[in-house]
């Protein structure tokens, strides 16, 4: 076996041992879990780890990108390498270009003999922000300007507020696949905070409908390829509610909540009049936030708490009427039979063979 055949052979069995399975049984689980507590956490105060399974199963979500995209990747590295997924040499014809990674950004390019000149493979994330944004193919390599996902997204919201969606297009593109998925981490207790000014209190589970009429038309306006689905999951977690149950062939591409949470934070902060706080100001009220919800679940689980005792307090009450309740009909059917009842019954057995006293002697 050749050097590369033996890479080949672990490249392989990598990708084979990829827990995709397992994590496709889990995300199913999820799904039945939310189901469950969907309308249970509109009737109680309790969350009842609503919160916690929903962030749970966006974990799960990202997860599951991340272990498509490698899987594709590796199966792109055997074809580069010349191998076919039967161990067999592939054929020589020319490959179809596959949309490639972006080359780390903390390496320097090696130097290499010269290579023949050959079309640039497209990028993945940049092909997927074009096809969502409704234009034409994205050239060119990435723009190192774009340091981080706090740089991206003061670039998305100044396109969206000036309603530019080719220049959207071009800035979105332009950065680094890893930069661009940083802001599905970065903006949600934004578009929350946010969300609750536009509504004027913290958005709850009546509160989607309303956000979907001030937000999907123009959100479909800047991102006409963008699937349904997408937009209702993120607004569903900025309401705290499980996303929608969908099917298995209709699982969003890694790119699509990054950029579309993005584009909603550009459109409330347009609609809100609001600038895009700095960066240390979005930490300090992303803490605050974080608080809050924190105060207001231990407000929650008191409140439930004191109802619970309130509860046992009233059966305990309700059992001791009862019982007197009881006690008074036998008493009232033993008057009725014209004799004593069973407790003067026994008050007067205790009484038979007590020496008299004096007085009743005397008497």
């Amino acid at each position: 076996m050749s050097i590369v055949e033996d890479i080949g052979a672990q490249v392989r069995a990598t990708a084979d041992d990829l827990p995709l399975g397992q994590l496709a049984r889990a995300l199913e689980r999820f799904g039945l879990a939310a189901e469950r507590l969907r309308w249970v956490r509109q009737e109680s105060a309790n969350p009842m780890g609503v919160p916690e399974l929903s962030s749970a199963l966006e974990h799960a979500e990202s997860a599951g990108y991340a272990l498509r995209v490698a899987q594709e990747q590796l199966t792109a590295y055997l074809t580069a390498i010349g191998l076919a997924a039967d161990d067999s040499s592939a054929p020589r014809a020319a490959p179809e270009r596959r949309p490639a990674h972006d080359a780390p950004r903390t390496t320097s390019p090696a130097t290499t003999a010269p290579q023949p000149a050959t079309a640039a493979a497209p990028r993945w994330w940049a092909e997927r922000v074009a096809e969502l944004t409704g234009g034409g193919k994205l050239t060119g390599q990435p723009d190192e300007a774009i340091a981080d996902s706090g740089e991206l997204l003061r670039r998305v919201v100044h396109e969206v507020r000036a309603g530019n969606r080719e220049r959207l297009r071009a800035e979105l593109g332009r950065a680094h696949a890893d930069v661009g998925l940083g802001l599905a981490a970065l903006t949600p207790p934004l578009l929350r905070e946010l969300a609750g000014e536009l509504l004027g209190h913290p958005p709850r589970a009546e509160d989607l409908p309303r956000l979907h009429r001030q937000l999907d038309s123009r959100t479909h306006d800047l991102l006409p390829g963008l699937p349904a689905p997408v937009l209702d999951t993120l607004l569903a977690r900025v309401c705290r509610m499980p996303p929608p149950r969908r099917n298995d062939t209709e699982q969003p591409h890694a790119a699509d909540p990054a950029v579309t949470a993005g584009v909603l934070a550009g459109i409330l902060l347009d609609r809100l009049g609001r600038e895009l706080p700095p960066p240390a100001e979005r930490e300090r009220r992303t803490d605050d936030a974080r608080a809050r919800d924190a105060a207001a679940d231990d407000r929650r689980q008191a409140t439930a708490a004191r109802d619970q005792r309130t509860d046992a307090e009233w059966e305990r009450r309700a059992a001791a009427v009862g019982q007197q309740a009881a006690t008074a009909q036998r008493r009232a059917a033993a008057a009725r039979r014209g004799g004593p009842s069973p407790s003067e019954h026994r008050a007067g057995a205790t009484g038979i063979g007590r020496p008299a006293s004096r007085r009743d002697t005397d008497g």
